[in-house]
């Protein structure tokens, strides 16, 4: 490295003619880099374990973002300002039964211009092999859904008028042992048969949703039929949501009335923190961060020690603390640019190839640019180890 750096680092530390901004700063990126790259396979090292930080990151971020949409999908896919709820209700899947009659109460309050049933149940589905799986069955009029099953590849929400006939999701099928439309199957002891499928429908507990008509779900789920699980209202055009919501809890004192904004958040926050799912996820992107910054910090520390002697050449050539602080910190800039585009580029081809998994892998474009920020503060983190250890550096040992 000496006869380099003496060569690039000459004339701009003792040239008789000052040196333009930019071309200081070329010379100091090119010995940044050629620092960086003389051990290759420590380079390979680096920009590997760097690489696997941001997958590890990315993957697991897109695992948490993926679950918490999936788990509020049937809220955030309803056409809803407020759900009315048993008391207690703490997510979408699980809840007790209303009576039908708080309907009309909900059509007779001042500002509401509809007031929609809808029936979610787990219910035991029984294979054609014998065996048993659970299954969410959602019940919807499909007259006027107020969820509409979505991404339908074959048949559609008329095909829900069919007596008996419920709808899955392909990525389910073979989990259900469901080879075709038309098949009969039987669900909590009744008959149902295939009417449609959807792609991509997917539910956090791996519980499949089963979509049906709001009738055949009190029957399948054996429901009297004065009863059904929520109560999806909608404003009139133009009400104070505000004061619609007041008023709907000042009627149903015994019942939940929540904003359907928050009544997503409420379900995604009970299945990722209260279950301790989340906590996971979480906890596994923050040791990818973890391991980052220590492989760029002993890569970049060791790299430091053996160029004590050269580093102090600098320092005696005339380099200040600054100009060789800049160096190491380019260089861990370098670091992170090579490892965090290897590991997005890795990251977005295992989420290609998991597309079409039961588990949602999601990460929107901000998340990606957050990533790209984590990542370089990551590698500068790792690089503070070897700038107080430059520091100690004496221009003197040149000499001896």
């Amino acid at each position: 490295m000496l006869d380099d750096t003496q060569g690039l680092i000459r004339n701009e530390v003792i040239a008789p003619v000052p040196m333009s901004r930019k071309r200081r700063l070329s010379l100091n990126w090119r010995l940044a880099w050629r620092n960086l790259t003389r051990d290759r396979v420590r380079f390979a090292i680096t920009i590997v374990g760097v690489g696997f930080s941001v997958v590890l990151m990315a993957l697991q971020t897109a695992l948490l973002i993926g679950f918490a949409i999936t788990s509020s999908s049937l809220i955030d896919r309803a056409s809803a300002d407020f759900w009315i709820v048993p008391k207690g209700t703490r997510n979408v899947d699980q809840s007790s039964d209303l009576t039908e009659r708080r309907r009309y109460q909900a059509l007779a309050t001042s500002g509401v211009a509809s007031a929609e049933k809808l029936i979610v149940r787990f219910l035991p589905w029984k294979r054609p092999d014998g065996g048993v799986e659970t299954v969410i069955v959602v019940g919807v009029d499909p007259n006027s859904p107020a969820v509409r099953p979505w991404n339908f590849i074959a048949g559609s929400v008329d095909s829900l008028k069919i007596p008996d006939g419920v709808v899955i999701d392909r990525l389910y099928a073979r989990k259900l042992g469901i080879d075709r439309i038309g098949e009969v199957v039987e669900i909590n002891g009744h008959r149902a048969r295939i009417v449609g499928l959807t792609s991509g429908v997917r539910a956090f507990t791996q519980a499949p949703y089963i979509f049906t008509a709001f009738k055949t779900a009190q029957i399948i789920g054996e429901i009297p039929t004065d009863r059904t699980t929520y109560l999806l209202i909608n404003a009139k055009p133009g009400a104070d949501l505000s004061k619609l919501r007041e008023r709907l809890e000042h009627r149903f004192p015994g019942l939940d009335v929540w904003k359907a904004s928050a009544f997503s958040w409420q379900t995604q926050k009970y299945w990722l923190l209260t279950t301790g799912a989340g906590a996971g996820l979480v906890v596994a992107a923050g040791l990818g961060l973890i391991v980052g910054i220590v492989i760029v910090a002993q890569t970049l520390y060791a790299a430091t020690v053996e160029r004590l002697p050269e580093y102090a050449t600098l320092r005696a050539m005339g380099a200040g603390n600054a100009y060789l602080h800049w160096i190491i910190l380019k260089q861990s800039s370098l670091g992170a640019i090579f490892g965090y585009a290897l590991g997005m580029i890795v990251a977005e081809a295992v989420m290609f190839m998991a597309r079409d998994g039961t588990a949602a892998l999601i990460l929107p474009w901000p998340i990606v640019f957050s990533l790209a920020i984590i990542t370089l503060l990551m590698c500068s983190g790792g690089a503070i180890v070897s700038i107080r250890n430059l520091r100690k550096v004496d221009p003197a040992m040149v000499f001896k």
